[in-house]
């Protein structure tokens, strides 16, 4: 016989001959196999326990495969291990890989950063990338590793990419000024809800009376006698918005949305009291300064036939002030006895509480 014959037939001999396991395995031996055996999550160590439960009962390895539906050599290999390790060696082994690149202080260091302005590490741009942080990384620490191993570690430690927001403070072009706008607001509201007026003092924390706007104080002495309203507009288009709805399967199932020609969109403006919730809606074809005056005439006048004054909260958009529109311009002089208008900070929709309630009218779209 020729010797690749032999060894295929010693081959042959030994994967068909009984391994035999040491008879009887002690009681401890055989309860913690029970035990791993039920308890397991993983399937593929379930199987291989179950392997040693045929072998005790006088399987051969051929026949445990064609049982458990695994090779007759991974039987064999399962088995031997227990002989050698005992139970701990039969789960399956994970491959150890390659060696860590990184190091502790690499991924401290991009823990770190990732929550600062990249502004404050030297670096000329307002995001942080996977490549940035790359190649940031690479210079602080020596370590050169590729934007997927960025993108992994931030994951690891539960970032994700998403989109961010503005800030007041970011886009208003000074901090004191911003701060000032938004306790002005904040301030007002406040103090609208009490039986009498409050001092200032009771009404803002210590460390925030130095960004007290000056006005403040004359604006709080007319709430006593004032209506304190709030103003704002939103946006509806009509065009259909194409969402996801039931169809038939395939292309030719596609649903049909007949597209207006136009998007035809029109502006909804309101006015809410904020202390007894009296409203006043008005509908026109653009935002534009004459709705906003004659809006904002209508709560005056409302407030004249209550023989009070009328101070109204609104957003800094430029139909809206004086710099921007000669129609308020002359309305803000005309009544200036009458009324007063206070402006929000510019991208801070939160500081007029009126959007809140336009937040209740977004349309609920169901499949």
């Amino acid at each position: 016989m020729r010797g690749s014959e032999v060894e295929d037939r010693r081959k042959e001999e030994e994967m068909t001959a009984p391994i035999i396991l040491p008879p009887p395995l002690d009681e401890s031996t055989l309860a913690e196999l029970h035990r791993r055996y039920e308890e397991t999550r993983d399937a593929e160590t379930r199987t291989r326990y179950q392997m040693l439960w045929l072998s005790l009962r006088g399987q051969t390895s051929s026949q445990i495969a064609q049982i458990v539906l695994r090779s007759q050599d991974t039987v064999v290999r399962v088995l031997k291990r227990f002989l050698t390790g005992g139970l701990d060696a039969v789960p399956r082994r994970t491959a150890p890989g390659r060696a860590r690149t990184v190091t502790a202080a690499w991924e401290g260091e991009l823990l770190r950063v990732i929550e600062l302005d990249p502004h404050e590490v030297g670096q000329d741009t307002a995001n942080w990338t996977t490549e940035r942080l790359a190649e940031y990384l690479c210079e602080q620490t020596g370590i050169q590793v590729s934007e997927e191993t960025v993108r992994v570690y931030l994951h690891a430690h539960d970032y994700v990419c998403k989109r961010s927001t503005w800030t007041a403070l970011a886009q208003g072009g000074g901090e004191d000024r911003l701060r000032g706008k938004r306790l002005r607001v904040e301030v007002l509201l406040a103090g609208a809800t009490a039986p009498a007026p409050l001092p200032v003092q009771e009404l803002v924390e210590a460390d925030l009376w130095s960004q007290l706007p000056a006005d403040l104080e004359d604006l709080l002495a007319l709430l006593p006698h004032a209506d304190l309203y709030l103003q704002d507009e939103m946006q509806v288009a009509f065009h259909p918005t194409l969402t996801r709805v039931w169809s038939r399967k395939g292309r030719r199932g596609q649903r049909l949305v007949e597209a207006p020609g136009d998007n035809r969109k029109v502006y909804g403006f309101g006015l809410v009291d904020w202390r007894d919730g009296w409203f006043s809606g008005r509908v026109a074809d653009g935002r534009t300064a004459d709705v906003f005056c004659e809006q904002v005439r209508a709560a005056v006048a409302r407030s004249k036939q209550r023989e009070r004054v009328a101070i109204v909260i609104a957003d800094n958009l430029r139909t809206h002030t004086s710099a921007g529109s000669l129609l308020v311009r002359s309305m803000l002089t005309e009544l200036s006895t009458q009324l007063s208008v206070v402006y929000t900070p510019a991208y801070d929709p939160d500081a007029n509480r009126i959007e809140w309630r336009c937040a209740h009218l977004t349309p609920h779209r169901h499949p």
